[in-house]
C-alpha cells in the first residue's frame, strides 16, 4: 500500500500469485474439514447435524457456500471493472466482458439462494442437462471473444472454465447416479460432493488469478487498485 504527500492511502497491490496461494489454502482447509468431519462421523462416532452441517461443502449454510459467494463475486467485480476500462476505451467485446460480470453474480447468488436445487424441485430433468446445453450456447457466442484474447489469458480462462465445469455439471451429474444407487447418508457421496466442490472452487481461483494477470498485462487502471506481478 502507497500514499501520497498528505499521509493519504490511494493503492493497494495485490499479486496474483499471493491471491492464488491464500484462496488456495482455504479451500484445501475447507475440504480437509469436511471429509475429516464426514470420515469421523460414518466411522467412528455419529456427530451433531449442526457441526457437520457448517463444514459440509454440500449445504448452503455452510463456510464453503459462503467461501464460495465470495470468490464468485470477487470474480464479478474484477470482470466489472474489465468492462468499464473495455467500454470506456470503446474496444469491441466490451459488452462480453459485462456479460461475464452479470453472469458470475447470478452464480454467486445461486451459491446461496439455490437457484439450481428450485430447478429440480419443478421438473423431473436433471439441472445439469439443460445447462450443459446452455453451457455449449454460451461457449459459441463468446468463441470470437475467446478468439480475440492474448494466448496467455485465453488459455488460462479455458482452463480455469473446463475445471469449474468439470465439478460443476459433469461431477455433479455422476452424483446424481451415485444418490440413485446409494442414496446420499454415506461417506462416498460426501467423498463425491468434496470432489465437486474442489474442482468449483479451483475453477473459480483460477480464473481471478487470469483475470488479475490480465489487468497487469494491459495495464488496466481499476480504481485505486494495482495489481502487480510478484
Amino acid at each position: 500500500m502507497s500514499s501520497d504527500n498528505n499521509g493519504r492511502q490511494d493503492e493497494i497491490f495485490i499479486s496474483p500469485q499471493m491471491v492464488t496461494r491464500l484462496l488456495g489454502w482455504i479451500v484445501f482447509g475447507l475440504v480437509a474439514i469436511h471429509i475429516a468431519l464426514q470420515a469421523f462421523h460414518y466411522f467412528v462416532s455419529e456427530l451433531p447435524w449442526l457441526l457437520r452441517e457448517l463444514f459440509d461443502v454440500d449445504e448452503e449454510e455452510s463456510f464453503s457456500t459462503w467461501f464460495s459467494a465470495i470468490i464468485l463475486l470477487t470474480a464479478s467485480l474484477l470482470l466489472f471493472l474489465i468492462a468499464r476500462s473495455s467500454s470506456f476505451n470503446q474496444e469491441k467485446f466490451s459488452k462480453h466482458w459485462y456479460g461475464l460480470a452479470i453472469g458470475f453474480v447470478v452464480l454467486s447468488i445461486d451459491e446461496v439462494v439455490g437457484l439450481h436445487e428450485t430447478f429440480n424441485t419443478i421438473t423431473d430433468v436433471a439441472w445439469t442437462v439443460p445447462f450443459t446445453y446452455l453451457a455449449v450456447i454460451i461457449f459459441a457466442i463468446y468463441w470470437k471473444f475467446l478468439v480475440s484474447l492474448p494466448s496467455v489469458a485465453k488459455k488460462s480462462f479455458l482452463i480455469a472454465g473446463g475445471i469449474f465445469l468439470s465439478g460443476g455439471l459433469l461431477v455433479e451429474h455422476l452424483a446424481d447416479y451415485y444418490v440413485d444407487i446409494y442414496e446420499m447418508d454415506n461417506f462416498g457421496y460426501q467423498l463425491l460432493t468434496g470432489f465437486e466442490e474442489t474442482l468449483e472452487m479451483v475453477g473459480v481461483i483460477l480464473f481471478i488469478k487470469a483475470l488479475l494477470r490480465y489487468i497487469l498485462s494491459e495495464k488496466i487502471e481499476c480504481f485505486r487498485f494495482v495489481v502487480k506481478a510478484k
